[in-house]
């Protein structure tokens, strides 16, 4: 169990600090007495964590480093880390070869934009422990964000040598690879990770994209077929709208592979019949129509199933993801040309109208 004191800063001795420390409020003071109390606690077995603030310094107490590191852990799970980090910062003066809290504080300090300090600490942790191999990974992750590829490349390709069984690290080393057009090697690590972590959402979209860049009609049908399954299972995430993006790419893709002259029939008399319902029930409705299939368009619409699946309230009957396409592609038309609609029936659309007129 930990125990907490507080000392008002006026009332602490700063003649137990190097000469050169006590100026209260410098970095060199806070730095002193953490190591102060640090070394005081050492001798008693106990591990001290130690915050200084502008009116008081707090000392907690622990029996062990372990336990010490427990009490910050669920800080950093919570996404505390500006709470987390003095308590971090202390702890590596109680134990400066303890390799946890230095990834720790290494990690901390990359996901609030410190890289340069991240990788300090990692690297400090690797020294420590040379077989640490997610440190490796956090040292890979700040380089990156610091846009040092090849050094980002270096510490994933460590990380993975080290641990080759582990998910993360085959999952980072495969993402990088794909930034580095070696998408062959990619495919190799990210398959591997998926097959480690069956769940975890970069997992599948990093998967989804090294086979979008294999540009084969087998690899395009298996990133499909990953990019429906991360939007369905992970729909909060931010990278669920690149998904999107690039299931409209692949649908699109298909619509012209089956049509050599690209031109669709088929799409050019579903936007026929729906000008036709839009002359005779007016803007409002046509805007209704098409705000109504966004919505349901917003998970993708499967317009390569011919099948009638789809129902609206704005409009009776079944439909198929095709002619909602087309429907809404129309209704786009009136509305707003310049919307992006994610098909292009410019030469259909044109037809209809040219008939519609006639």
């Amino acid at each position: 169990m930990a125990t907490e004191f507080k000392i008002p800063l006026h009332r602490f001795d700063v003649n137990l600090l190097p000469p050169d420390s006590r100026q209260v409020g410098t970095e060199s003071f806070k730095t002193a007495v953490m190591l102060h109390f640090a070394s005081e606690y050492a001798a008693q077995g106990q591990t001290a964590m130690v915050t200084v603030d502008d009116k008081e310094i707090t000392v907690m107490s622990f029996p062990a480093e372990a336990t010490a590191l427990d009490f910050v852990l669920p800080m950093l799970q919570s996404g505390r880390l500006e709470e987390a980090l003095p308590y971090l910062e202390s702890l590596t003066k109680s134990a400066p070869a303890n390799s946890a809290v230095l990834y720790n504080l290494g990690i901390c300090y990359s996901e609030l934009g410190q890289f340069d300090e991240a990788v300090i600490r990692l690297k400090r942790a690797v020294q420590l422990d040379p077989a640490h191999a997610h440190a490796w990974v956090g040292i890979g992750s700040a380089y990156f964000r610091m846009r040092k590829p090849e050094l980002a490349l270096d510490a994933f390709e460590k990380a993975v040598a080290l641990d080759p069984n582990d998910g993360y690290t085959r999952r980072n080393l495969g993402g990088i690879l794909i930034a580095f057009e070696r998408v062959p090697e990619a495919l190799v690590h990210l398959r591997k990770a998926l097959a480690l972590l069956p769940d975890d959402p970069q997992a599948i979209f990093g998967l989804a994209t090294a086979l979008d860049n294999v540009g084969t009609e087998a690899s395009d049908l298996e990133a499909d077929g990953l990019y429906k399954r991360f939007i369905e299972e992970h729909p909060t995430s931010p990278m669920v709208k690149q998904a999107k993006e690039s299931r409209t790419a692949f649908s699109q893709k298909q619509l012209k592979a089956r049509s050599p002259t690209a031109f669709r029939h088929d799409v050019m008399l579903f936007i026929t019949a729906a000008l036709k319902t839009f002359n005779e029930s007016g803007p409002a409705k046509c805007r209704e129509i098409a705000i109504e299939i966004a919505m349901l368009g917003r998970n993708g619409l499967d317009i390569n199933d011919p099948d009638e699946k789809y129902a609206l309230k704005s409009l009776p009957g079944r439909f198929s993801g095709l002619r909602l396409l087309a429907i809404m592609y129309a209704a786009f038309q009136q509305i707003d040309p310049t919307a992006a609609v994610g098909a292009d029936f410019s030469a259909e659309y044109k037809m209809a109208k040219q008939l519609q007129n006639k």
